[in-house]
């Protein structure tokens, strides 16, 4: 029997911790990656590049055993890492990391225990779009270069791992860097929690309801983007059905995605970004569409972008109702981009009948 070769040193695993969190906090104390590490482990240098991160979905037993050998774990304390043993469907998961966030406070919060950071597997969930504990949003951009993408785990000279931007080389903090209050889509998010522990038809709805929303209209554009909601900074994500949406996206689009889900099946829209009646319909007609649509069948009249003009009188009693209403008076008093957006929101919201 090949004897196994033990790593010097290895780090225990905490118990909210992701796998493919404990294996990069591990290579990082040999600044290498998890695969380099496997190879030496195993005695087959240059062996077969495994996908790290398929491990938290369905991890290799064989590869289990020789880490938790080499790192003298028990294989049930590394099994228990993946999200494998959550208890929920595969679908209910983010699927790239890079689409993931982070708390900055709980990272905080370990740099102030003197532990690791680590990242904790309910993180991966879709609906983890913020902290429970914390209420703040879950970020997969830096706070200091604002660029996004995965974030490294690299060992300082205190012996410790910290998560470091890729770009700016900062350490992954709140600290200097004020959050806005995210209660409501805290609630928002819980309730989506529920419905994916409960299963059945509630689950069956969220999913329909995530792919009416990502749905391509007739130029292209994702259907969310033309109801007039708050939508996040930057590149839009694709329009696409072929995969559930919520597991595709950033945090960022997945809190406005997960909002509208929440106003949609649960009414539970507010003031700033309430749906318009005409999405109800939509959603309606939607279900009724097949499951799996046709390729080359035309798309659904209600995710077209058909331009409907009105009566000349009928648009000169929307804007005098608009100026003349409680959301008008409340508009940011000073130009610029944030009350154009607002402008734009009312625009779209008279239009929509509401």
């Amino acid at each position: 029997m090949r004897q196994v070769r033990l790593l010097a040193v290895a780090p225990r695993p905490f118990d909210d911790e992701l796998l493919s969190c404990w294996h990069w906090r591990a290579a990082s104390l040999y600044s290498t990656s998890p695969q380099c590490v496997e190879n030496w482990i195993s005695g087959t240098p240059g062996g077969q590049n495994q996908d790290f991160f398929s491990s938290d979905f369905h991890p290799d037993q064989s590869a289990i055993r020789l880490w938790a050998r080499a790192c003298r774990i028990g294989e049930g304390d590394l099994d228990r890492l993946s999200l494998q043993s959550a208890g929920r469907p595969k679908s209910s998961f983010v699927r790239n990391p890079m689409d993931r966030g982070v708390c900055p406070v709980c990272l905080d919060e370990d740099s102030e225990e003197g532990r690791d950071h680590y990242c904790r597997r309910s993180w991966a969930s879709v609906e983890a779009v913020v902290c429970p504990q914390h209420g703040t949003g879950l970020e997969n951009n830096c706070g200091r270069c604002f660029r996004s993408g995965l974030f490294q785990f690299r060992q300082t000279p205190a012996g410790v791992v910290r998560l470091f931007c890729r770009y700016c080389e900062a350490v992954v903090s709140a600290r200097g860097f004020p959050r806005g209050d995210q209660a409501e889509i805290a609630q928002a998010a819980s309730v989506i929690t529920g419905a994916i522990a409960e299963g059945g038809r509630e689950l069956d709805l969220i999913a329909m309801a995530s792919r009416f929303f990502w749905a391509p209209t007739s130029d292209g554009a994702p259907y969310i983007t033309s109801l007039g909601l708050p939508l996040p900074y930057g590149r839009r994500p694709s329009a696409s059905t072929d995969i559930p949406p919520l597991t595709n996206l950033s945090p960022a689009w997945r809190a406005v995605t997960i909002a509208a889900i929440a106003d949609l099946l649960f009414g539970m829209g507010s003031e700033t970004k309430r749906l318009p009646s005409s999405a109800r319909t939509a959603f309606r007609r939607f279900e009724l569409e097949p499951t799996v649509p046709d390729a080359h069948a035309p798309l659904p009249a209600q995710l077209t972008s058909h331009l409907k003009l009105r009566p000349e009188p009928e648009y000169r009693k929307l804007a005098s109702d608009m100026i003349h209403s409680q959301a008008w008076k409340s508009l940011p008093q000073k130009s610029g981009r944030e009350r154009n957006r607002a402008i734009g929101r009312l625009m779209l919201r008279a239009l929509n009948d509401g």
